[in-house]
């Protein structure tokens, strides 16, 4: 028995080749990765953005109770500024939402990252034709000023609140660029 290697059948030509080289391949999987972490990063923007939004919608639903109770309050003797509301949380436990009973502010935490960050809304004194028009982040609803705090720095002085802060309250640490422009 001979072996009869010709050197030319041993070798292909490129015209035979078929299928993809290991750096096509790879090239290929590299853009993949590319494109899912852009499509990842734009949907998870796009969900926080839900979620803030969704948040946002349940505390002026809770905005709307406080000043409902507000109102029955003619003698200013109500302690249960959360009367009629009951704390609320979103989808995926996302956000939570819920009225702190002695100081009437309305306390939301979105868990957008690992951390949760919390943004509060907090009932002036005043009647709504005594707030100051174009402040940033202050709206009038239901007979109340509220202002939006997104930082514990801006907090409104102690004498401008509509009830003192309790000590339960959690500072507002969270950070503006997600929320919409009445709590700016």
């Amino acid at each position: 028995m001979a072996f009869n290697l010709d050197m030319k059948q041993a070798t292909s030509s490129p015209s035979n080749q078929r299928g993809f080289t290991l750096i096509q391949v790879m090239l290929i999987l590299g853009l993949l990765g590319v494109v899912l972490t852009v499509a990842t990063s734009a949907y998870l923007k796009h969900q926080s953005k839900h979620y803030v939004k969704e948040a946002l919608v349940e505390a002026g639903q809770a905005r709307q109770v406080v000043a409902e109770n507000a109102k029955s309050d003619t003698e200013g003797t109500t302690k249960d500024w959360a009367k009629g509301y009951a704390k609320k949380t979103g989808e995926n436990h996302s956000w939570t939402v819920y009225v702190d009973p002695t100081s009437a502010a309305v306390v939301v935490t979105l868990w957008l990252s690992k951390d949760p960050q919390t943004l509060l809304w907090v009932p002036l004194k005043g009647s709504p034709t005594q707030a100051e028009s174009g402040s940033s982040g202050q709206i009038s609803e239901g007979g109340l000023n509220w202002v939006c705090v997104l930082k514990d720095e801006t907090m409104p002085d102690v004498s401008k609140l509509f009830a003192p802060l309790s000590a339960t309250v959690p500072k507002a640490d969270f950070s503006g660029d997600l929320v919409t422009s009445d709590c700016r």
